[in-house]
């Protein structure tokens, strides 16, 4: 108690738990803040990154309906339009795959009853629905012209077939001469109607997917302006934080000892205490600021890196690559884009378990990296659930296709299979990036489609 008595007259009366106390606590209130604000921003991240990866799955849901509705229709006209082969025999070919699409999970139902159990607009589910039902109306259109087609070339005996024999001619079809049967199914399939069909089927699925990359871009910018907030927040707190140990620095060095300047000096220049001097209340002082400081930095540095990075693979996000795309100057450049797909994601993840599947992300983003990045310089992008993007600037052709050789040896190694198509603009093609990205994106759909059919 002396002690204590003696030091306090020594500073005027004045104790330093005066001071500091109140001061201290106000910072650990601010800093209890800074924490709850970076936790809010992390989350709102993690929001949209399952936000994107889901739209990127309903997307392909919807976009699978209409794949599947392409695969039933070709198919059923592939064998109304030449049902005899080259050796004369029935051409059954194309109703394999047809009967065999009926029972797949891409089928127009299937989507359509999954698709009201998402999270998603109204609109996109009647779009959905619509589509559907579309689609249901084209089977029928096509059951009936193969049933009528199967009165005049037989089909063998196989099990699958069983589904043609349901349809009994009418009393005019039945009165109709084999060439009548053939040119009638045939109108069933090539009249206006069908055709029209088909273009509705189509529209409301790009209409549901345009709904989709709407609500995503809604809620991604609600989310970059909700992070956009709390960064300034967390800058007024830091603020706050250096402006409160300020004063009381400023106060410890009236009361205390002039050393206590060069912390003023420090701080004014945004940089750690270097001379923390001997006495322990200013020992601690620096090192609590130290500690902030540094946790300032690193928190500064999560941040940026959770708002570019994608958290799966570390590949720049989306947002990266359309902060990248405003920055760079595409004219009179050779360049090429690259889209990328893993395939068979879904069955991995139904057979194997969602952690197989992130395993399988990882190694596809990984593979993607090894082969196509240029010098480190980040021109790889994860943009959605196992979509990927790659640009590449100032590159010849020929380079390109040896990346995509190694690549392919890549996967031969890792034992994945992923789809991938480019688009290639030298310096008088004046196309934008836009252009390339859905040229390559057709690109790559092609090769997805080749390798799906190739596996069923």
């Amino acid at each position: 108690m002396e002690d204590n008595k003696v030091f306090n007259e020594h500073i005027g009366g004045i104790s330093t738990k005066v001071i500091m106390i109140p001061l201290l606590l106000i910072v650990a209130i601010l800093h209890v803040i800074m924490v709850m604000l970076i936790i809010d921003a992390s989350h709102s991240n993690n929001n949209l990154s399952d936000l994107m990866k889901k739209s990127g799955e309903y997307q392909i849901d919807a976009t699978s309906m209409m794949a599947s509705n392409t695969v039933l229709s070709e198919t059923s006209n592939g064998f109304i339009q030449s049902p005899v082969a080259a050796d004369s025999s029935t051409n059954f070919g194309p109703l394999i795959t047809y009967v065999a699409e009926l029972d797949s999970d891409r089928r127009s139902p299937k989507v359509a009853e999954r698709f009201q159990g998402y999270n998603v607009n109204y609109s996109v589910k009647l779009y959905v629905s619509k589509a559907s039902e579309l689609s249901e109306q084209l089977v029928v259109i096509q059951m009936h012209a193969i049933s009528v087609m199967t009165t005049v070339y037989s089909l063998p005996p196989i099990p699958a077939f069983s589904v043609f024999s349901n349809y009994t001619l009418t009393q005019e079809e039945q009165s109709m001469t084999p060439e009548e049967r053939v040119a009638y199914a045939k109108s069933l399939i090539l009249n206006n109607e069908y055709a029209q069909k088909r273009f509705y089927i189509s529209e409301n699925i790009e209409n549901c997917n345009k709904v989709i990359q709407q609500t995503f871009a809604d809620e991604q910018e609600k989310t970059e302006k909700h992070v956009g907030f709390l960064r300034d927040l967390l800058w007024v707190s830091g603020v706050a934080v250096i402006t409160i140990l300020l004063i009381g620095y400023f106060s410890i060095y009236f009361l205390i000892v002039r050393p206590l300047g060069g912390y003023a000096k420090d701080i004014s220049l945004n940089q750690s205490i270097k001379h923390p001097g001997r006495i322990i209340e200013m020992k601690r002082l620096a090192e609590s600021f130290n500690g902030l400081w540094e946790y300032r930095n690193k928190q500064e540095t999560i941040l940026r890196s959770e708002a570019e990075n994608d958290a799966l693979t570390g590949l720049p996000n989306r947002h990266c690559l359309e902060r990248d795309l405003l920055k760079t100057d595409f004219n009179g450049r050779f360049f090429a884009v690259l889209m990328f797909d893993v395939n068979f994601l879904k069955r991995t993840n139904d057979t194997r378990g969602h952690l197989a599947g992130d395993n399988l992300i990882r190694t596809a983003a990984m593979c993607i990296r090894e082969c196509f990045n240029i010098n480190e310089n980040n021109n790889c992008y994860r943009v959605g659930g196992d979509e990927f993007i790659v640009i590449m600037l100032d590159c010849k052709k020929d380079e390109i296709k040896r990346r995509i050789e190694k690549f392919n040896l890549t996967l031969e190694r890792e034992d994945i299979s992923i789809s991938v198509g480019y688009a290639y603009a030298d310096k008088e093609d004046n196309k934008s990036f836009n252009d390339l990205m859905e040229e390559a994106d057709k690109n790559m759909y092609k090769n997805k489609k080749r390798i799906h059919d190739s596996s069923n």
